[in-house]
């Protein structure tokens, strides 16, 4: 009878260990799993764009496997037409347009918050559009 309850201890004691054995096993692949490929991702992207003298600066889908890029190779800038298994040079850009268009692009560019507009648009249902709060938002600042 003792015997038999300590066995049963026993078995009960063995199950929760592997399964929390098993429960840590799984934490530590999945952690190594990320970091591995954390690393992998940091080389990888030092080693392309110290070594490269190719950069995309814009591209721009047209439809569904068709682009329009602007790349950077050495020092010229280039536009062209990406297919699924074609590209096309389309003309060579000026210096100074494409770096005017950089210029004003960050400066047009704004980060919105999405709680901050979602929370608006909870108080304010009804006001305003979405888009007339965005541009009141931008005149305060």
């Amino acid at each position: 009878m003792i015997l038999d309850r300590y066995v049963l201890c026993l078995s009960r004691l063995g199950a929760v260990w592997s399964m929390i054995s098993l429960i840590l096993i799984f934490v530590f692949v999945v952690a190594l799993a990320y970091y591995a490929t954390k690393f992998v991702a940091k080389y990888q992207t030092n080693s392309i764009s110290q070594k490269s003298n190719i950069k995309v600066i814009e591209s721009f889908r047209i439809a569904n496997n068709k682009f329009i890029a602007i790349v950077k190779i050495c020092d010229g800038y280039y536009a062209l037409s990406v297919g699924k298994d074609e590209m096309h040079l389309i003309d060579k850009l000026d210096f100074d347009k494409v770096k005017d268009f950089q210029n004003t692009d960050s400066k047009v560019s704004k980060k919105f918050d999405f709680k901050e507009i979602l929370s608006q648009v909870r108080h304010d249902s009804g006001k305003d559009s979405v888009e007339e709060q965005i541009e009141k938002k931008d005149q305060t600042k």
